[in-house]
């Protein structure tokens, strides 16, 4: 199975690599072994490294890939794929489940989304070294293939459109971002990071804290920028929540909210859904609605997919 890197992904290596860690396949050290049977195995110790931790695995398959040693294996009768540095290190391990084992919580959140109409296809737990388990939903609606991520306490963390041309793979999380957030936050766990703008290539980091799910954004040289929380309604602001009812948009369906929280001010975000498509009704402290985004708005792209 060929894998590919999304842009994001590209560009993000291209100016600071130690985040995605893709040294590329000039680089691997030369510790590959051959086969009886002429396709590529890796040395010994990486196999045996794989065996140790997928004890299970069936028609397995090697490549390199990006600095990695990655093999495709089938397991509970479906593809999986694990990612290994060229030390024997495990690094990533995609896994299927069964969407029926799919946390209920994770399932019902599924269904608050604009995607919950689509086919979910198919549903891995994601693992890498560094980062929580994370799951993944693929989902179809005919034309476009899209992979939905969330935490194990159903928190949506992102979605990837066209991930034809896009594959999970490993993270390095570099020490200066390590301390930025430390700075911010203690007792988080990390579980998702990626580059969200390929210009000025801004990098979005999903921390468990408490088990509530927030997203910081950071500059390239690791400065935060704006800070999301995911909020309940009894954790809203009395006022928030009164203008919001107050509001045109307290009929549709609501998916999320969501605390914004800049060095200047903290703002509140409705995520709505409105014919099968996500729409943002922002309000402020005082419960009065500043901006509605639809898909369509310049912000649509950044606020939606993080």
């Amino acid at each position: 199975m060929k894998h590919h890197f999304s842009l994001c992904l590209l560009v993000g290596w291209a100016i600071f690599s130690c985040l995605t860690a893709c040294s590329g396949n000039d680089n691997l050290p030369d510790n590959t072994e051959g086969s009886s049977d002429g396709k590529f195995r890796p040395a010994e110790s990486i196999v045996r490294a794989f065996e140790s931790r997928y004890p299970e695995a069936t028609q397995v398959s090697w490549e390199e890939e990006n600095g990695y040693y990655v093999a495709d294996f089938v397991m509970n009768s479906r593809t999986a794929s694990a990612w290994f540095g060229a030390n024997g290190e495990w690094r990533l391990g995609r896994i299927p489940v069964a969407y029926g084992e799919v946390e209920p919580i994770v399932a019902d959140a599924f269904a608050l989304t604009s995607y919950a109409e689509w086919e979910v296809k198919e549903a891995y737990t994601l693992n890498r070294k560094e980062l929580v388990p994370v799951y993944t939903l693929n989902v179809t609606n005919t034309h476009t293939l899209s992979n939905l991520y969330f935490t194990r306490n159903g928190d949506f963390i992102k979605v990837i459109d066209d991930v034809n041309n896009h594959t999970d793979a490993p993270v390095v999380i570099p020490t200066a971002l390590i301390g930025a957030i430390n700075q911010l936050y203690s007792n988080v766990e990390i579980a998702d990071i990626s580059v969200i703008d390929v210009i000025n290539l801004e990098i979005s980091v999903g921390l468990l804290q408490d088990e509530t799910y927030l997203t910081a954004i950071f500059s390239k040289n690791y400065n935060w920028i704006v800070t999301f929380r995911n909020l309940t309604v009894a954790s809203l602001p009395p006022a928030v929540w009164a203008g919001f009812n107050a509001s045109p948009y307290a009929s549709l369906p609501l998916s999320r909210i969501r605390a914004m929280q800049s060095a200047t001010a903290t703002t509140y975000l409705f995520y709505l859904i409105k014919n099968n498509k996500t729409m943002i009704a922002e309000f402020n402290s005082d419960g009065r609605l500043t901006t509605v985004i639809s898909r369509d708005h310049v912000m649509a792209k950044y606020l939606l997919t993080i």
